[in-house]
């Protein structure tokens, strides 16, 4: 699926849903993006769900295809000869 999401929520000790966790996943980007909404419009005005968001796309292209940040670089070491 193009454009996929996956949802994770984790219900901790003494909560009504005690130690339950629910997946959901794949799902559209779309689907993704109204819980984040949902979520936003029960936070304080103050705060901000993008707090708890993390790029994780050089993480991604390292750690999943293998390339080290600087791999491919030139290495330039000022002499010519």
């Amino acid at each position: 699926m193009i454009d996929d999401c996956y949802i994770k929520v984790e219900f901790g000790y003494g909560s009504d849903l005690d130690l339950t966790t629910y997946r959901f996943g794949p799902v559209h980007d779309e689907v993704g993006k109204k819980v984040l909404e949902a979520i936003q419009s029960l936070m304080p005005k103050s705060r901000s769900i993008e707090a708890f968001g993390k790029d994780e796309t050089d993480d991604y292209f390292t750690n999943e295809w293998g390339q080290s940040e600087h791999e491919n670089d030139e290495i330039i070491d000022g002499d010519d000869g």
